[in-house]
Formats: C-alpha cells, structure tokens, sequence
C-alpha cells in the first residue's frame, strides 16, 4: 500500500515533493529522497544536521554548534553519527568534533562498536573497530556475489552463495546461510523467506522485484515471510504476505490485503483489519484505515481516530501529522504535532516536519510566500528550526539562498 501511495503522490511530484515523507524521483533509474532531514536509526547519536551554503554541520541538543558547517550534505537522508563515528565518504570517517579519524577501504557505518569495510588489497569484507584495524578479518565476498550488513541485537546478516546467515561479534556464524533472504534482528527476532523459488518485492517506494531460490520468474509465486529467533528456529508455521519489524513485542503483518500484528510465538495479537501498519513506538501504533491515519494501542484499540492523511510514529510522546494534503495553495498545507490524546501539543504549525529524535525535531517555518509549483525548491529553501517537544526553537537557520 506505501509503494502504491508513493506512486500516486508522485504523478502530482511538482506541487507537493516537499510535502512527502519519501518522494520518488523516476528517470532512467528510481531514487528518493525524505522531504526533511532527521535522524531515523534509533541507535544513532545525538548529533543533529544543519545545511548552510550547501556546507553541512551539527549541533547537539542544546541547539549548540559543535560541528561548523564543512560536509557535502547529499539529500535528507545520511549524514548521521554512531558510535561517535560519522562516514563522510566511502573510506574515510570523522569524530564528534569533524576531525578525519579513520582512512581505510571502503566502509558502512558503525554500529555496536563496529563497522563493515572492505580491505583494498584482499578485496574481502571484515569489521573494524573504533580505531580502524579489523577484528573480524576480511572473509566475506564483496558486491554482487555478498551482503554485509550492521550489527543488530549482537548479530549481523551475511549473504553466502545466494543464503543468508548471521555471524556474531567474533566473525564466527551463529546462524548458518540457509535463508533464501533476511533482515537484521530486532528484539531477538528477525524477518526470512524460507521456501522457494519465489518472486520477493524489496521494501521501499522503488521496484525492486528478485527471484529467490531458482527457477524463472513467469510461473514463480510471490514470497512468503516467516520470523526466526536468535538460534536461527523458524517460531510459528504461519507465513505473512508481508511483515515488519518486532517492536514492543508485536509485529505488523500482513495476510492478504490486511493487516494485524503478531507476538513472538507467532500467535495473532491483533487481527489483520489494517490498509496499513507500522510498528509500535511509545506504546502506540501508526495504522491506515479508509486511506487516513490514526493510532492503536497493544490491544488493537483505535486510541487517536484515523483522521489524518499524513502521519509519522510517535516518539518523545509526540507525532506530526497533516490533515489534508490537497490544498491548492501549499501555504494552506500543515504540519503540527499531536500527543498521545490526540490533541495538539502547541500552537505552533510548521510547512514541514520531521519525528522527535531524543528531544528535538526538524521543521521548515512557514511563510506568507506562495511557492513555486515547477520544482522542489520548496524542500531546501527558507527558514529551518529544530525544536524541542514544547515547541520551542533551540537552533533556527536560513536554508539555500
């Protein structure tokens, strides 16, 4: 259903690119960007990006500039710091004060006190430390015949031979590559196709359609998802047409067109009568029902009415939402924040919004200015603020002039 509404926002792109959370952009190849930048991985720090002269730097949560503006800011998305590390490129890293730490091969971010990197000369992936030297040494195959991935509850996902498996911190294999694809885990818990061959859609708003296990794709059935636990057990018999991730618990699923939420047993928690689902944040649930947004809680209760055509997760007790989209004049179109009643948290209405992340949030002020129809200006110029979960501005900055 996302990939669908992505594609529907994207045939009126012109007006409202800055309005999207994800916006596709199709050319000869599919890519997209979010409409404002914020940190999204939950282990990162908090280290919170500004862009002045197309220079990126950082404050801290005191709205502090600890980082002058120095880095090429590539779109909303990236450019966070983990573990006191950020990859400013494909083999160099910098500190918490923007000092170059760490050259070597190409590398990912850090996470759980390590990152995946590839040596240059063996031309193999390992991880290395906070000091750039690998402890787990470079054994992997590189691209297109391997995946690595982050550390995640303890493990990281490793593709072998077209299998997935998962290594611990000692580069040792705690689960070995049988899966035909995988996920990180989440809560001890992670997403796998087990039978095959089948045809799997990737995740995200662009197509990315892969056949797994075999065999052609004309007669191939689509994939089917199952859970396993950390000794690499498949927990329940049950297959979901679709499935995310365990938060708080539970895991939204989807059986046929609907969907509900499941334990870590497998047993249904909530029944499957969603358009749309996303984990649990802050003991609340993002769901779509009719084509609008509202909130459930751990029993399926439709606490805050899906009244809202934009919404995000709940985090720091907050979410922003959007009532309407379709203004003609985007001037008309708002941002603002709600709390866990449902009501506005404060007055203020912003003409884009990010989530919460550890106390601050990203928004673009509005303005009495008509914007252009003709391009996504609108999503890099102006007046940006962070704020904090009262409203108030800690750091404000003039985007692209």
């Amino acid at each position: 259903m996302l990939r669908d509404l992505l594609y529907r926002l994207a045939l009126r792109f012109s007006r409202i690119s800055a309005l999207l959370l994800l916006v596709p952009f199709f050319a000869n190849a599919c890519s997209w960007d979010y409409i404002i930048w914020q940190i999204r991985s939950r282990s990162a720090d908090p280290l919170y990006r500004f862009v002045e002269n197309g220079k990126a730097g950082y404050i801290d949560r005191t709205g502090k500039v600890v980082i002058k503006p120095q880095f090429e800011a590539y779109g909303n998305h990236g450019g966070e710091f983990h573990d006191g590390l950020m990859e400013i490129d494909a083999d160099r890293y910098v500190d918490i004060t923007g000092k170059e730490v760490i050259v070597k091969g190409q590398g990912w971010a850090f996470s759980e006190g390590l990152a995946a990197s590839l040596d240059p000369v063996q031309k193999k992936w390992g991880y290395i430390d906070r000091t750039g030297e690998f402890v787990i040494s470079p054994r992997f195959d590189t691209y297109p015949n391997g995946y690595v991935s982050s550390f995640s509850d303890g493990l990281a996902m490793i593709e072998v031979g077209k299998r997935y498996g998962y290594i611990d911190h000692t580069g040792e294999f705690v689960i070995q590559p049988k899966f035909l694809n995988a996920t990180n885990f989440h809560e001890g818990m992670a997403r796998v196709v087990v039978e095959g061959p089948c045809l799997y859609y990737a995740d995200g708003p662009c197509p990315d359609v892969r056949s797994l296990g075999g065999g052609g794709t004309e007669k191939a059935s689509t994939c089917k998802f199952a859970f396993i636990d950390k000794f690499g057990s498949i927990v329940s018999s049950a297959r979901y047409d679709a499935a995310k991730e365990f938060s708080e618990g539970l895991a939204p699923v989807r059986i046929g067109e609907k969907w509900g939420y499941v334990d870590k047993t497998g047993r249904t928690a909530i029944q499957t009568r969603f358009d749309w689902a996303n984990p649990f944040i802050d003991g609340l649930a993002l769901v779509k029902l009719a084509d609008r947004c509202g909130y459930i809680d751990h029993s399926g209760r439709l606490v805050i009415p899906a009244s809202y055509e934009y919404a995000q997760d709940f985090s720091d007790g907050l979410a922003v939402v959007c009532i309407d989209l379709d203004k003609e004049d985007s001037r008309d179109e708002s941002f603002f924040y709600i709390n866990r009643k449902g009501e506005q948290a404060f007055a203020d209405k912003f003409a884009l919004a990010s989530h919460f992340f550890r106390g601050l949030a990203h928004v673009k002020l509005k303005s009495n200015k008509k914007t252009k129809d003709d391009d996504d200006e609108d999503r890099t110029k102006g007046t940006f603020a962070y704020i904090d979960t009262s409203g108030r501005k800690v750091f404000t900055y003039e985007g692209e002039r």
